[in-house]
C-alpha cells in the first residue's frame, strides 16, 4: 500500500519513469513464451534513443495513372494479439487470433489493431481496452516482441502489400513527462524490430508540401509499387496522446514515425492538415457481439475515402463487411477472420477498393514484383 501510494506521488510530481516502474514492482513479461538466450524473462535489448538517419526516400511516384496505397482494399483483424483466454467465460470474448505471421500468411490479413499498456522494461505489455484483466496472455507478449516475431513473414514476403498497425495506449501516466517517453518508447521499439527503412513515415508521404493533406490532395499517395515491403504505424488515439505527439513528435520531431487518427466530424476543420487517415468504430450499444456502422456513417466513409483519406471499419457480420466495402474502406477489421472474409482469393490479400479504384485497377499488382 505504501508503495503504491509512493508510485502515486511519484507520477503526480514528473518524476524519472525509470524510479516510477521500480517503485510499481518492476518489469512485466508481458506472456511471452520465448525469450532469447541469455536474456532475463521479459527484458528487451537496450536499444538506446531512436536516433538513426531515416533512410533517404524517392518522392512518390508523380505518375496520375499509377497505383496508389489508397486504390487497395484489405482485411484486417481486431484486438489482434487476442488469446482465447477467458477466466470470466464470457461468451464476446470468446475467440482467438492466430500467431501474426499466419494471419499473414494463411488468412491474408495485411491490417493489425494493438491496444498497449505501458511499461518501458518489458517494451508495452498488451492490454485491451475492454477490460484490464482480461488479456493477461496474448498472442505473442510485449509490443516489441509482437513486431520481432512478425519480421520472419516481412523477411520472406519482401513483395507484401503495404501492412498497416493501429496503435492504441491505455495512457496509465498520463502527465506530460512519462506520456513523451511512452510515444518515445513506442516508436524506438518499433524502428528497432522493423528496422527504420522499412517503416512508411508522415515525411515519406509529405515530401515538400506543407501538410500530408496538401500532400495527398495534390499529389496523392505513394505507388503502391513503392510500398511494398513496407508498414505503416497509425497512432489511435485523438485524446491527449495525440496533443502530445503533435506538440513534440514523439523522441525526433522531424522524422515522425507515427500518422495520427482523424475526427470524420471534423475532417474539413483546416488546423487538421496532418490527419489523413480515419476510424468508424462503432459502440458495442449494449451487445458486444454486434458491431453496426449507421448509413451515415457508410456515407461519411464513402465520401472521406473519395477525397483521398484512408479509412477503417470493423464488423463481424458478413453482411455489414459488404456494406464497408461498398463505401471504400481501406481496412476492415473482425475477430473472426476465417468466417467472415473466407478463403484468400487466387489474386491475393488485396482487392481494389470500389470507391477510390482506376478504371484498370488490377489486384494483383499490390503485391507483385518490383520493376
Amino acid at each position: 500500500m505504501r508503495r503504491a501510494l509512493l508510485f502515486v506521488i511519484l507520477a503526480a510530481l514528473g518524476c524519472d519513469r525509470e524510479m516510477a516502474s521500480m517503485m510499481e514492482g518492476g518489469p512485466m513479461d508481458g506472456g511471452r513464451p520465448d525469450v532469447p538466450v541469455g536474456m532475463p524473462d521479459g527484458m528487451i535489448p537496450d536499444i538506446g534513443p531512436l536516433d538513426a538517419e531515416p533512410p533517404d526516400v524517392e518522392p512518390p511516384d508523380a505518375d496520375p495513372n499509377a497505383l496508389r496505397v489508397n486504390h487497395m482494399q484489405v482485411r484486417g483483424t481486431n484486438n489482434s494479439y487476442h488469446t482465447n483466454t477467458n477466466p470470466f467465460d464470457l461468451e464476446f470474448r470468446d475467440y482467438y487470433h492466430l500467431p501474426l505471421v499466419e494471419q499473414a500468411g494463411e488468412q491474408g490479413i495485411r491490417f493489425f489493431d494493438f491496444d498497449l499498456d505501458p511499461d518501458r522494461e518489458s517494451a508495452l505489455v498488451l492490454e485491451p481496452r475492454v477490460s484490464d484483466a482480461l488479456d493477461i496472455e496474448t498472442i505473442c507478449g510485449t509490443w516489441y516482441w509482437c513486431l520481432r516475431d512478425f519480421v520472419p513473414w516481412l523477411d520472406e514476403n519482401p513483395q507484401h502489400a503495404l501492412i498497416v498497425f493501429f496503435v492504441a495506449e491505455s495512457w496509465r501516466f498520463n502527465s506530460p513527462p512519462f506520456l513523451f517517453q511512452q510515444l518515445d518508447d513506442l516508436e524506438r521499439y518499433a524502428a528497432d524490430a522493423f528496422g527504420r527503412e522499412r517503416i512508411l513515415s508522415p515525411a515519406d508521404v509529405r515530401g515538400e508540401h506543407r501538410t500530408l493533406r496538401e500532400a495527398i490532395q495534390q499529389r496523392g499517395w505513394p505507388a503502391a509499387s513503392e510500398t511494398q515491403g513496407k508498414v505503416m504505424l497509425v497512432l489511435n488515439d485523438r485524446a491527449e496522446a495525440r496533443t502530445r505527439y503533435l506538440e513534440r513528435g514523439g523522441d525526433d520531431p522531424e522524422d515522425r514515425l507515427l500518422f495520427l487518427i482523424g475526427d470524420p466530424d471534423h475532417a474539413e476543420d483546416p488546423d487538421t492538415g496532418d490527419e489523413v487517415v480515419f476510424s468508424f468504430e462503432p459502440e458495442f450499444d449494449g451487445d458486444p457481439w454486434y458491431f453496426e456502422t449507421e448509413p451515415g456513417e457508410l456515407e461519411r466513409m464513402r465520401e472521406l475515402a473519395a477525397a483521398g483519406y484512408l479509412v477503417h471499419g470493423v464488423s463481424d457480420d458478413p453482411d455489414m463487411i459488404a456494406r464497408l466495402r461498398a463505401a471504400g474502406a481501406h481496412f476492415i477489421a473482425t475477430r473472426y477472420p476465417d468466417d467472415v472474409f473466407g478463403e484468400i482469393p487466387p489474386i491475393g490479400p488485396v482487392a481494389c477498393n470500389p470507391v477510390t479504384r482506376p478504371d484498370d485497377c488490377d489486384p494483383a499488382e499490390f503485391e507483385a514484383a518490383r520493376r
